[in-house]
């Protein structure tokens, strides 16, 4: 690097840009202060560098959930969002099969946790940038529709830096510390799941609410062992007892750290999370393919 610095500065157009500053651009860009609430982003992708990740894209026909939302909104009286829907499907389905939160300890043993707590990211204005900004939903298996759809909807309005909000006053002090110490409390995190579990949750959800022409995919960048990503909706092409039709389908996309799970059992899980969406129905977890180490 050094050598290459070298160089430059003894090529032409270095020796010329030494000698004359005008050279440089004075124009035509802006400087930009990022707001410290970045340095949260990047922390969790520096997290997220150090999984092994793995990523399934699959569709779901949105006449099945939409069924089963319109059976919920008569009998409740309520009206529940898809991305409340998907949260409530998706922390049974977790709860069903919970080696699928399973985290590593510093010990490489597997801690596997009972209760889902489902970290979504909502998208809030901070210093006057628009940020992702994540919000955990503890317990959210244990919790029913209405209660996740209060917290959703709690925490896209409620105040940041005061409080359990998205963005707590104590968060808000740690990003403001220099990285340095910053990845020192991040490596004692990350050593202890019942740490992390407290700090970021158990399994995430993000959503890019949006119609799409054509098949979108979003692989996440994220330090959860499961990520599941709401990516679009869109109009397939579908055979129907031998005829062509018009369906509208979601589009979802799984990503699941290959060091705790495998292709196969992350599969068998897509599958039941499918079936959950569409019918409404629960069933009965499959038998444990580890022997994790419970967490009190």
């Amino acid at each position: 690097m050094i050598s290459l610095l070298l160089k430059m500065k003894s090529s032409p157009l270095g020796v010329a840009l030494l000698k004359d500053r005008k050279l440089l651009p004075r124009t035509g860009y802006r400087t930009v202060d990022m707001p410290r609430m970045r340095h949260m982003i990047w922390d969790i992708m520096d997290e997220a560098r150090r999984k092994d990740m793995i990523h399934v894209s699959f569709d779901v026909e949105l006449a099945g959930i939409h069924t089963q939302m319109e059976k919920y909104s008569v009998q409740s009286g309520i009206h529940v969002t898809l991305t409340t829907y998907i949260a409530k499907v998706l922390a049974d389905s977790v709860a069903a099969q919970p080696e699928m939160q399973g985290y590593l300890n510093s010990k490489r043993q597997l801690i596997v946790f009972d209760d889902v707590d489902l970290s979504i990211m909502t998208e809030r204005k901070i210093d006057g940038t628009r940020l992702p900004v994540p919000f955990v939903i503890q317990a959210a298996n244990r919790k029913g529709l209405v209660e996740i759809d209060a917290a959703i909807k709690e925490a896209n309005r409620k105040p940041l830096h005061t409080g359990r909000g998205p963005v707590s006053a104590l968060e808000s002090q740690f990003y403001s510390l220099p990285r340095m110490v910053r990845k020192i409390v991040w490596y004692f995190i990350r050593r202890d799941p019942r740490l992390f579990k407290a700090v970021a949750g158990t399994v995430a959800l993000t959503s890019l609410p949006m119609k799409s022409d054509g098949r979108l995919i979003g692989w996440s960048i994220s330090p959860m062992t499961l990520t599941l990503i709401i990516a679009a909706t869109s109009n397939r092409v579908v055979l129907v007892e031998g005829n062509a039709v018009e369906r509208e389908v979601l589009q979802l996309n799984f990503s699941a750290d290959h060091n705790v799970i495998d292709g196969a059992p992350l599969w068998r899980f897509i599958a039941r999370f499918k079936k959950r969406l569409v019918t409404g129905l629960a069933d009965a977890p499959p038998p444990a393919s580890v022997q994790p180490v419970r967490a009190d």
